[in-house]
């Protein structure tokens, strides 16, 4: 499984929210494109997929911007990155392809059982760790974004 650049880029911004999650005013675009080294028209795309999968929501106006639409603590890493990505897998095999084709080996493949093994595992473990545990490593990490949250 390779994620793309976008899903990083989804993950970073939403740890960038997370940090910044207690207050009460939403984190414009141009902030977190500062912040993370992020294109702005990019992370535009980003917070639509976001904002579509109900994790995020918009403020619109002058003081306008994105908000988490839950707590930190109760997104993963798992869902941000099925924003993005669409269903996480392990390999490309479906028993049954796009035009309703079925794969040559369905109902013969002993290794499927390795590979759906694997991305149970997978979820698994991005669903363990979530946005708020992130947030609070990237401030121990950098406490400088603690003092930007505070005088933001």
């Amino acid at each position: 499984m390779r994620l793309t650049a976008k899903t990083s880029y989804a993950i970073r911004a939403l740890i960038y929210l997370a940090i910044m999650y207690p207050g009460k005013s939403p984190v414009s675009i141009k902030d977190v494109s500062a912040e993370e080294g992020i294109s702005r028209i990019y992370l535009e795309q980003i917070f639509n997929d976001l904002k579509n999968a109900g994790l995020v929501k918009s403020v619109r106006g002058p003081r306008g911007g994105y908000l988490l639409a839950k707590q930190p603590g109760k997104i993963n890493v798992y869902e941000a990155i099925t924003a993005i990505e669409g269903k996480v897998s392990s390999v490309g095999c479906r028993l049954e392809r796009a035009g309703g084709r079925t794969c040559a080996q369905a109902g013969r493949c002993v290794s499927k059982e390795v590979w759906d093994e694997v991305t149970r595992r997978i979820q698994s473990t991005l669903e363990g760790f979530s946005l708020g545990y992130l947030a609070e490593k990237a401030v121990k990490k950098d406490p400088g974004k603690q003092r930007r949250r505070a005088s933001g």
